[in-house]
């Protein structure tokens, strides 16, 4: 930037010295006939102005470099802000909207970093440079060249405030357009739209919101073109009063030359060249502050899970998990989880179970702290989980949710997300002990293989199993699982329970159960409903009280496995 800041004053200065040769060629060289000096000042005259164009060239690729930088740097910042949100953050948000923030808005600014800050500067110092020259060369012809220039700028403030009113309308539409692009174009909406035979529907909704964006983008181009065309017809007054007021002074008081009054036409432009940028500048900035506002609206947003200044961080865990009198809303006023006690030993298994909707999944999701809890505490090792650093306390929690997410890359990119540097040969472990490898290994492409959009080449078990070994690669100290068997087929449901037990061992484990066998097996049950814990104990003891569990269990677990 301070090399730019350089070139922007040479070429100022070097741009007024063609007019001063001019003059020079008229007055001196031509009335004189000497061919040498006539010469002389044709060469300096080209000489500067190739010199002043290699300046420009040098003066654009250092600005290209200063405005991509920043839009580069901007975009980071967003993705790094957002990366940190939490995750009630995008239940809300929708992904088109985010993805328009990013690229639509962030990208409209460029050009007030690669345009309007190199033409602010550079009008600065070519309006004082010329104006300098002007009043040194005649004062009265140069305060005529001054005369025209308020009218350049009275009109800029309120065409500014139409095009920031046109923008904001504009980005919002934008980021419509790009939420149904982004909600319909991809493997799971285009399944809906197909069956559902919503094609034409959804076509209509976009070519609305398309024809929106076109009569906005319309609009703005064509606010403030009588305002630059009036601009245009200043400018072109400017030369013929220069003609006139210096023609006047010329033949009454001989006090400026031929020379001179072609060299103030010439540089007349550049005076006025400035004030036209500036006028236009004023309408971009304003225009720009619409995308500021809306990229600032997301870089404002303070995440609901903040990490403490002097963090705990916990190399190794025994795996003890104390719930203590904790509630939880997800809106702020109804609780979704009332007064949750209940304590995990390290290396047991407890199971949750109750009907949907009961609490049970949130109930998971407030360990790793994705929410935080409105009252109360939840400790691991006797240590508040809102004291230890973020990073460390998810490294040594695994999760395996009902619905598995893979990206849409190869089975062994979407294992090492895990641990990014596991060997092959760990890799093939962690696949063997979730009984997935052979499976893989009989594909074409064997951990190659690409599975498509959220894993759509693969069926829900074969997801399932290679999301236990992603999880198993991690080699957490504590297992979450939701344990959504219900919709797969009996070799998946068999293969999957084959996996969970090297999964499961020696590990605490937190597991929302679907099947008989899981909830016999666990050390303790919880059984949650309307977002409170009603019973607790091992299978045995809850079927004696012949409660709540004992219904659940008659009703649902028992007929299910019947």
């Amino acid at each position: 930037m301070i090399v730019l800041f350089m070139t922007v004053i040479s070429t100022s200065i070097l741009g007024v010295v063609p007019s001063i040769l001019t003059k020079n060629v008229i007055d001196i060289a031509l009335p004189q006939k000497n061919l040498k000096l006539l010469v002389t000042y044709i060469f300096l005259s080209f000489a500067t102005t190739l010199l002043l164009n290699i300046i420009a060239v040098r003066q654009s690729y250092l600005n290209s470099i200063v405005s991509k930088s920043i839009i580069r740097d901007l975009r980071s910042i967003m993705y790094n802000h957002l990366e940190h949100m939490s995750i009630s953050f995008f239940s809300n948000a929708k992904t088109g909207e985010i993805t328009s923030r990013i690229n639509n808005d962030i990208g409209g600014i460029e050009s007030v970093f690669s345009n309007t800050f190199i033409q602010l500067l550079s009008g600065i110092f070519v309006f004082l440079t010329t104006a300098a020259t002007l009043f040194y060369t005649n004062w009265m012809l140069a305060i005529v060249s001054l005369l025209t220039l308020p009218l350049f700028v009275i009109p800029t403030r309120k065409v500014g405030k139409k095009r920031w009113e046109i923008a904001l309308k504009t980005q919002s539409k934008l980021a419509e357009l790009t939420n149904i692009i982004t909600e319909t174009l991809n493997i799971s909406g285009m399944f809906l739209i197909k069956l559902f035979t919503k094609e034409k529907e959804k076509y209509r909704e976009f070519e609305k919101v398309n024809n929106e964006v076109t009569q906005l983008q319309i609009r703005a181009t064509i606010i403030g073109r009588w305002f630059f065309m009036t601009i245009q017809t200043f400018i072109a007054i400017g030369p013929m009063l220069i003609y006139l007021v210096g023609g006047i002074i010329l033949i009454r008081y001989n006090t400026i030359t031929i020379g001179g009054i072609v060299m103030f036409v010439s540089l007349v432009s550049r005076l006025y060249g400035p004030v036209s940028t500036f006028s236009n500048i004023h309408v971009d900035i304003i225009r720009s502050l619409a995308l500021f506002e809306r990229i600032f609206q997301y870089l404002d947003l303070k995440s609901e899970i903040y990490e403490k200044e002097n963090s705990i961080v916990v190399n190794s865990v025994k795996g003890n998990i104390k719930f203590k009198h904790v509630y939880f809303s997800y809106d702020g006023f109804h609780d979704t989880l009332k007064d949750i006690n209940f304590e995990i030993k390290p290396g047991q298994m407890a199971a949750l179970v109750g009907p949907s909707g009961a609490g049970k999944t949130t109930i998971t999701y407030l360990l790793p702290r994705l929410y935080d809890v409105k009252m109360g505490g939840i400790f691991l090792d006797g240590i508040d989980v809102r004291d230890i650093s973020l990073s460390s306390l998810r490294s040594h929690i695994g999760m395996v949710t009902q619905d598995t997410y893979l990206f849409n890359t190869t089975i062994k990119e979407n294992l090492l997300f895990a641990r990014q540097n596991a060997t092959d040969e760990e890799i093939i472990s962690a696949c063997k002990a979730a009984y997935i490898h052979d499976f893989i290994e009989s594909l074409p492409n064997g951990y190659d293989t690409i599975v498509g959009d959220r894993g759509i080449k693969l069926s829900g078990g074969e997801k399932q199993r290679i999301s236990i070994a992603r999880t198993l690669l991690k080699d957490p100290k504590i297992i979450i699982f939701d344990e959504a068997t219900s919709a797969l087929d009996s070799n998946s449901e068999f293969y999957i329970q084959k996996a969970l037990e090297p999964l499961l061992k020696s590990r605490t484990s937190l597991v929302i159960a679907h099947r008989l066998s899981t909830i016999i097996a666990a050390d303790v049950i919880f059984v949650v409903v309307n977002g409170e814990i009603v019973e607790k104990g091992s299978h045995e003891e809850l079927l004696k009280k012949g409660g709540i569990y004992k219904d659940l269990y008659n009703t649902q677990f028992k007929i299910k496995n019947a």
